[in-house]
Parts: structure tokens; C-alpha cells; sequence
């Protein structure tokens, strides 16, 4: 029963809504009776949205007055949306305060404008997905990613290879929202030019502010590759130049080491045994979704 054994030591009570036969998406928890809901769709209280992408439900908030989400973000949102962000929006590195409770925010580097948010009264870091880590602080509690919680994915991005595939003149396929504008800047800080066809990643790229010159180069969504690369850290690509906006798992670990915290949940991703058991040898008691067993 840990998460009641969290709630008596931190007064913070970590639970899961009920929808249906099943539960909405993530976690949520409550601080001093104010709600807050990580990564979902709207509830009552707030909902913190730590990134734009899809499976973090963002475009399902852009509407609620009660969301938080950095600027970036809520610029991302509103972009791909065609809607204006109605909620609650911060640069990253502000610190926030929402019903007396204050929260810090800090850069996960993810993707633009995706944040963690530290609720330091109660050592709750909450990270969303996360490409760098060093400027996370301390925590009792982290709520964090297990995408590469696997052992087996070990990876370093190959940085040189997308430059050096951009001057051939190679297609790039990259996630529309977030990893392609990362590659954009990447060539653009090469003085490497490139071309954009797909209206989600031209969108991005302009309301972001990256500019670049023209070139033989393209950057396309991944299934559209034919002459180019894949640029994924997943397996299942034949041709592909990792990169990847997530740390690996010996990232995951590294995280952990870094923000020592005394309990990590992992709320997103695919947290393996190994994983729960490395985590466990460093002091730190682990968590799933499956052991938040407050349904409300």
C-alpha cells in the first residue's frame, strides 16, 4: 500500500480516475484538496499538460481554462488545433502558484516546450518525457517516463549522420511535432538547407520561429521515407540514423541517480522488471500505474 504510505508522509494523495471499465489516461493527485491531473483529459481542479504531443493529451485540454502548459506548448496546440489555448500558460523556469500551492518549472528538453513541474513544499517532480535532465532538481517523489524501459535500448544519437545525410540531399523522416523542428534546427545551425512538404511540420517550424535556407535535403513524416532515413531510436526501422527525443535506459537510471528521489512512479512508458529492480538496488522504491490502487 504504498501510495497511502506516500499520502501519510507527504499529505499527497496519487490516484487514478475511473472511466468506464477502465481508468482515463496517467495518473492524477491531490494537494491540500486542489486536483491535479498529469498528461489526461480534462477533470476537476487542474490539468497539467507537461508536452504537446498526442499521447499526452494536450489537444483534449485546449479548451479547459484549467490546463497548464508552457508557452510553447500552448503556441504548439493551438497550431495544430486551429484554436486558441485557453488555459493557464508560463515560460518555462517560472514559477507558478495555484491555489497557494507553488509549483517551479524546468526544462526536460523533450521537445519545445515541454516542462517538468516541481511542487517543492511536497518533493513531487513531475517530468513528463525527458531528453535532458541536469537541470531537474532534488525530489522525494518523481512521476516520470519508462519509454526505453528496456535494458536492451541503449542508444546515442547519431547527430553526424543526419548533417552528413542533409548534405546528400537524403530525405529524414521525423515525427511531425517536436523531433522534426529539433532536426530543423540541427541543419539550420549547420548552415545545412533543407526543404519542408508536410503542412504539420512547415506549420511548427514557422510559428516557432526556425528559418532556414533552401536545399536538396527533405524532412518528411517517417512513413512517407523512400530515399532517406528514419531518424528513431526504435528498433523495427530498417533504414533508419538513430535519434530519439527520450533518454535511453541508461538515461532512466542516470535520472534516477540525479534527482534521488525516495519513491519514482512511473506514469508513462514501459517499465520493465529490470528496471523496477535497478531502481530498487539504488534506494529508490518503484512504482507502475498498476500499484496506484486509489480509484476514485
Amino acid at each position: 500500500m504504498e501510495i497511502l504510505e506516500i499520502a501519510e508522509k507527504t499529505g499527497v494523495l496519487f490516484y487514478r480516475r475511473r472511466y468506464g471499465n477502465g481508468f482515463r489516461p496517467h495518473i492524477s493527485m491531490r494537494i491540500d484538496g486542489v486536483d491535479f491531473h498529469i498528461d489526461t483529459s480534462p477533470g476537476r481542479g487542474y490539468n497539467i499538460i507537461t508536452h504537446a504531443h498526442t499521447d499526452h493529451h494536450g489537444l483534449r485540454n485546449i479548451k479547459n481554462f484549467r490546463a497548464i502548459a508552457s508557452c510553447e506548448t500552448s503556441v504548439i496546440l493551438s497550431a495544430i488545433s486551429g484554436e486558441n489555448f485557453r488555459g493557464i500558460v508560463h515560460e518555462i523556469g517560472e514559477k507558478l502558484e495555484i491555489k497557494g500551492i507553488e509549483i517551479d518549472t524546468f526544462p526536460t528538453s523533450h521537445m519545445d516546450g515541454s516542462s517538468a513541474y516541481f511542487f517543492r513544499d511536497y518533493g513531487i517532480l513531475v517530468t513528463g518525457d525527458v531528453k535532458r535532465f541536469e537541470k531537474l532538481p532534488e525530489c522525494e517523489i518523481l512521476v516520470t517516463e519508462a519509454t526505453y524501459g528496456h535494458p536492451s535500448n541503449r542508444f546515442v544519437d547519431e547527430i553526424d549522420r543526419v548533417v552528413e545525410s542533409a548534405r546528400k540531399g537524403l530525405e529524414l523522416g521525423a515525427y511531425p511535432i517536436g523531433k522534426a523542428q529539433r532536426v530543423a534546427r540541427i541543419l539550420a545551425s549547420n548552415d545545412v538547407g533543407f526543404r519542408v512538404e508536410d503542412e504539420r511540420i512547415s506549420k511548427l517550424c514557422s510559428v516557432l520561429g526556425i528559418e532556414h535556407e533552401e536545399g536538396d535535403a527533405r524532412i518528411i513524416p517517417p512513413k512517407k521515407v523512400v530515399n532517406g532515413y528514419v531518424l528513431s531510436a526504435q528498433t523495427f526501422y530498417r533504414n533508419r540514423i538513430v535519434f530519439s527525443d527520450h533518454i535511453d535506459y541508461r538515461g532512466i537510471i542516470e535520472l534516477i541517480d540525479h534527482c534521488s528521489p525516495s519513491y519514482v512512479i512511473f506514469y508513462h512508458g514501459n517499465p520493465t522488471r529490470k528496471l523496477l529492480q535497478d531502481a530498487e538496488s539504488m534506494g529508490t522504491r518503484s512504482l507502475t500505474l498498476k500499484d496506484v490502487n486509489v480509484h476514485l
